[in-house]
C-alpha cells in the first residue's frame, strides 16, 4: 500500500471514528453540543497528526530521503477525480438540504391582516419563528453533508488506488 493510499485510509477512518459520536450527541442534544464540537476537532487534529507522523516514519522512501514521494500523473488524476466526486456529492447534498429546509420552515399562513405590501411595514409581520434547537439540527445536518462529501473524496481515492474505480 502506497503512502497516499495510507493517508486516504487514515483520513477516512479518522473522520468516521471522530464524527460518528459527534453527530450522535449533537443530534440528540442540539443546543449543548458546542463543547463536543471543539473536543471533536481537537481529537481529529491529534488523531490525524499522530497517524500521519507514523505513516511518514514507517514509509521507507520518506525515511531515506526526508521528503514525501512526489506526485506523479496518476496521483494527480486520482486526486482530481476524487475532488470531482466529492464536489458533486457536496453540491447535491447542499441543494437537497436547501430545498428541504425551505419546505419545512414553520411559517404561519398569511392572513388578510398581515398580507400587507412590503413598503407598508417591516417583514417581522410575517411571524417567522424557528427554535434554537431546530436551527442547530439543520446546521448539523448541513455539516454532516460536508463530512460525508469528505468521506466520498477519501473513498474515491482508496477505490482508485485499489483499482476498483476507473473514473
Amino acid at each position: 500500500m502506497g503512502f497516499r493510499e495510507k493517508n486516504a485510509w487514515i483520513c477516512g477512518v479518522s473522520i468516521l471514528v471522530v464524527f460518528a459520536p459527534y453527530f450522535y450527541f449533537s443530534l440528540r442534544y442540539p443546543v449543548e453540543h458546542i463543547f463536543i464540537f471543539f473536543l471533536t476537532m481537537l481529537g481529529l487534529v491529534l488523531l490525524l497528526a499522530g497517524f500521519h507522523a507514523i505513516n511518514a516514519i514507517t514509509t521507507k522512501s520518506i525515511r531515506d530521503s526526508g521528503n514525501a514521494p512526489p506526485l506523479d500523473e496518476l496521483d494527480n488524476l486520482i486526486e482530481l477525480r476524487a475532488s470531482k466526486w466529492g464536489g458533486i456529492v457536496l453540491a447535491a447534498l447542499v441543494l437537497i438540504w436547501s430545498v428541504v429546509a425551505m419546505v419545512s420552515v414553520p411559517v404561519e399562513e398569511l392572513t388578510n391582516a398581515t398580507a400587507l405590501p412590503l413598503t407598508s411595514g417591516p417583514l417581522e409581520d410575517l411571524d417567522f419563528k424557528i427554535s434554537a434547537a431546530q436551527a442547530m439540527i439543520w446546521i448539523n445536518l448541513l455539516f454532516a453533508g460536508f463530512v460525508f462529501s469528505s468521506l466520498v473524496y477519501y473513498g474515491k481515492i482508496i477505490a482508485s488506488y485499489r483499482g476498483v474505480s476507473n473514473g
